[in-house]
């Protein structure tokens, strides 16, 4: 929808769409739309920044009709997953922009990204260009394209504060131990366990972790052995 900003033009109504984050009613209230005010007061240039300061936001479109009402699309930025940083919780954009997670956003299941090695250094809409938050994304977009099933099972990549990366998927017993680099050869090899590894009845299925860190192995491990190599 192209904008039409007509300067001088006040608004009559509002009518907002392309919000799937949050309800209308947080936008309106963010670009302080709610408290009663006449909204022949609000000019569309006025309103476009207002929405476009939200931290969800990345551009409003708008359109105002021959009788004054503001048609409003806004392009919402788009979270790819739940990041946990010193025991709060927020959201993080594809572009690896930090932002903040409000009690009634509204967003499918996210895996999480928890504990990286900068947390303190954080702040919300920073994005995050940090070599173990570009990694982790790296690791979710690989598996998002690679097997669509893991992708969906896919619950924690856990950054360990630097060091070696651990993923946990829902409905899956194993926790994979991943380290560190060659992140695409090392998610082919978990692929191509996947099958056996999800499956219950399978002897594999029943290790307490995969370990992905030996060059050209996989390695199952019980609980027992794991503790033997610490």
């Amino acid at each position: 929808m192209p904008s039409k900003m007509r300067e001088g033009k006040h608004i009559k109504s509002i009518n907002l769409s392309g919000n799937r984050l949050l309800p209308q009613v947080s936008y309106l209230s963010f670009a302080k739309l709610n408290e009663g005010r006449n909204l022949s007061e609000i000019t569309l240039p006025i309103l476009k920044s207002r929405l476009e300061k939200h931290p969800f936001v990345s551009s409003a479109e708008i359109e105002l009709s021959k009788s004054n009402d503001a048609k409003i699309y806004l392009n919402e930025k788009n979270p790819d997953a739940i990041i946990i940083i010193n025991n709060q919780t927020f959201l993080l954009s594809d572009e690896l922009q930090l932002l903040p997670l409000y009690s009634n956003t509204k967003f499918v299941d996210l895996p999480i990204i928890n504990n990286p090695k900068h947390a303190i250094q954080f702040r919300i809409l920073e994005y995050l260009h940090y070599a173990d938050i570009i990694e982790a994304h790296s690791i979710l977009y690989l598996i998002k394209n690679l097997n669509k099933e893991m992708f969906r099972h896919l619950s924690e990549i856990n950054l360990n504060n630097g060091d070696d990366i651990t993923l946990t998927f829902s409905g899956i017993r194993p926790i994979i131990k991943f380290g560190r680099n060659e992140v695409e050869k090392k998610l082919l090899n978990l692929n191509a366990v996947w099958v056996e590894i999800k499956d219950e009845a399978n002897e594999l299925s029943q290790s307490d972790y995969v370990d992905l860190r030996l060059t050209n192995q996989i390695y199952f491990g019980k609980a027992e052995q794991l503790k033997k190599e610490i």
